[in-house]
């Protein structure tokens, strides 16, 4: 009985700890890396017309990776230690270890969410600049934005980077 509570534990620790799903606020657009600090880069204004909700598919090839990885590694130890609890032999561990490495593998898979990819929440803004309307999709939430005058940085070229000009348009979360 205590080797089915433990691998449920084992199965738990890794879809609690290991399985967080790539949210996708790497990507916003008041998100800047490293290598982008401290550079200049084209800005322009532009007129948001249209905002729409949209939904943006970012990887979750590393996070599922260490969601396996973090099962793996827990459920070896939990293998090992139950297999060798009342049998002290060191085949007893190892088996264990390898069988609770498996397990907890698959469980920190079932944890990873089973795909390579992530639906976040996104916006799409249409917006005109001078004579000609564009459409941006990007993450984020149709709150953060109201239509009229925003930023638009470019980084790089047709890369579009729609600054939120709605910062009190979102409710804030309880405390």
């Amino acid at each position: 009985m205590n080797k089915k509570i433990s691998m449920v534990a084992v199965a738990a620790s890794a879809l609690i700890l290991g399985g967080c799903a790539n949210t996708g606020d790497m990507y916003r657009s008041d998100v800047y890396h490293a290598g982008q600090v401290n550079q200049a880069q084209e800005v322009s204004t532009v007129n948001i017309i249209a905002i729409g909700p949209a939904r943006v598919a970012v990887d979750n090839t590393e996070n599922m990776q260490r969601a396996e990885n973090f099962g793996m590694i827990i459920g070896a130890i939990a293998g090992a230690a139950l297999a060798g609890h009342n049998h002290h032999h060191t085949s007893n561990r190892v088996a264990g270890g390898i069988a609770g490495g498996a397990l907890g593998h698959l469980a920190g898979s079932a944890a990873g969410g089973g795909s390579s990819t992530t639906l976040v929440p996104g916006v799409q803004l249409t917006y005109r600049v001078g004579n000609r309307i564009f459409n941006s999709a990007q993450v984020g939430r149709p709150c953060e934005f109201k239509p009229g005058l925003a930023i638009m940085v470019s980084p790089a070229p047709n890369e579009t980077r729609i600054q939120p000009n709605n910062p009190y348009g979102c409710p804030q979360p309880e405390r």
